[in-house]
């Protein structure tokens, strides 16, 4: 009887072992299938949207990918730069000898009274913009007018132009 009562223990407990590594062997795979399979494919879709620009654009040194109310594709050559939407079209181009990015940094100051700040390109509202920043602040200016096409504390909601809070 104590024989039974012991292989009954054992059995139990050898079944329970192999449910548990049944159950380890689900969650990996579930892990696997539902974290990075999501992740494999959003990086395939931005690999084949580059791919897309890079094959009718071959001169195209750097292409960047900016993410503010849409995606947008920025890169340039020797000449110009040039801004696409996530489908490879062409948005815009600039030659890159009238950008000008000293002048978006005194804009900045003189506007909203940034002080170090760094200046990349991007797109925003529909339109190429300096993308002024700094530790507090980021503000959007139109490439060509140098107007506030965007700005707001960071951590904040939006101000308009005028400096009144939109959030």
């Amino acid at each position: 009887m104590e024989h039974e009562r012991k292989w009954s223990f054992l059995g139990r407990l050898s079944v329970t072992i192999g449910l548990l590594i049944i159950l380890f062997c689900i969650i990996i795979i579930e892990i696997v299938l539902f974290v990075s399979g999501p992740a494999i494919r959003y990086d395939d879709k931005i690999a084949a949207q580059k791919d897309v620009i890079l094959k009718n654009y071959e001169d195209i040194e750097e292409l960047d990918r900016h993410v503010f109310a849409y995606i947008i594709y920025g890169g340039h050559d020797k000449k110009n730069y040039y801004w696409f939407n996530e489908n490879g079209e062409l948005l815009a181009w600039r030659e890159m000898t009238k950008l000008d990015s000293k002048k978006a940094q005194q804009e900045a100051r003189r506007l909203h009274n940034m002080e170090n700040t760094k200046v990349t390109i991007g797109y925003g509202y529909e339109k190429p913009v300096y993308i002024v920043e700094n530790d507090t602040y980021e503000l959007y200016l139109d490439i060509d007018t140098y107007e506030t096409v965007y700005f707001r504390r960071k951590g904040m909601g939006t101000w308009d132009s005028g400096g009144t809070s939109t959030s």
